[in-house]
C-alpha cells in the first residue's frame, strides 16, 4: 500500500511540476504571444501535436529554454512576404522577454499561417532611415527606390498587391551609402492601383507605397 502512494505522489508532482508551467508560459516568449496563444506554434490552437514554420523557427532558436526573438524577428517562416516581427508587430525587434507587447493588438496576425497575414499598409515602414523614399508619385510604370544603407548586403526586392500578394521579386545588392533600385511595372500586365514595393535583407526593411496609374 505504501508503495502505490510513493507511485501516485510521484505522478502528482511529474503532471504540476515545470514542464506544464512553462509550457503556460511560451506565449510570452514572443510579444503579443497571448493573442493567438498556442497557435503561434501549433497547428492546434490548444498547442501541442505539428508545428507551424514559425514553431519550426521557435524551436531552433532557443537558448536555455528561451526564445531568441532578436535572431528570429526578421524571418519570413510561414513564406507569406510579411516577417515575424511584422505579423508580431515588431518589426524591428526591439521587443525583449519581459517587456510589454509593442505595436496594435489588433493588427497581430498568425507568423506560422501564410493565410493570416497583414495588409501591407499595416507595416509599411522605412526602418532605414526616414529619407527612403519612392518616385515618381503616381508612376505610370517605372518606380525608383533611393535609400542609404550602412551595409553592403545581399537584399531582395519584392511588389506586393494591396492584399499582400506576391506579383514579382529579385535580388540586388545594397551597398554602402547611396542606393538606387528601378523596377519596371509595364510588364506585368497590371491594372492602375494601390500596390507596396518591399526591400529586404538581415539589417532592414523598407516597404513603400506604389500609386500605379496606366
Amino acid at each position: 500500500m505504501k508503495s502505490v502512494f510513493v507511485l501516485v505522489l510521484f505522478a502528482m508532482i511529474f503532471l504540476f511540476s515545470n514542464p506544464v508551467q512553462s509550457r503556460d508560459q511560451y506565449p510570452d516568449w514572443i510579444p503579443n504571444g497571448r493573442i493567438n496563444s498556442c497557435s503561434n506554434c501549433h497547428v492546434s490552437a490548444f498547442g501541442g501535436g505539428q508545428r507551424t514554420p514559425f514553431g519550426e523557427t521557435v524551436r531552433d532558436n532557443l537558448s536555455s529554454g528561451i526564445v531568441r526573438w532578436d535572431l528570429i524577428f526578421n524571418i519570413d517562416s510561414d513564406g507569406d512576404g510579411f516577417t515575424n516581427g511584422e505579423e508580431l508587430q515588431d518589426a524591428d525587434g526591439q521587443w525583449a522577454f519581459g517587456k510589454a507587447s509593442p505595436g496594435n493588438a489588433s493588427l497581430v496576425t498568425k507568423p506560422g499561417d501564410p493565410n493570416s497575414k497583414p495588409t501591407p499598409s499595416s507595416v509599411e515602414n522605412d526602418l532605414v532611415g526616414r529619407n527612403a523614399k519612392i518616385y515618381p508619385i503616381p508612376s505610370l510604370g517605372i518606380v525608383n527606390l533611393d535609400y542609404t544603407s550602412d551595409y553592403f548586403e545581399n537584399s531582395s526586392l519584392v511588389l506586393f498587391n494591396s492584399n499582400g500578394n506576391r506579383l514579382t521579386s529579385m535580388n540586388v545588392e545594397t551597398v554602402l551609402g547611396n542606393n538606387k533600385h528601378t523596377l519596371d511595372m509595364n510588364n506585368l500586365f497590371l491594372n492602375s492601383g494601390i500596390y507596396y514595393l518591399v526591400l529586404r535583407n538581415k539589417y532592414f526593411n523598407i516597404r513603400k507605397r506604389i500609386v500605379f496609374s496606366k
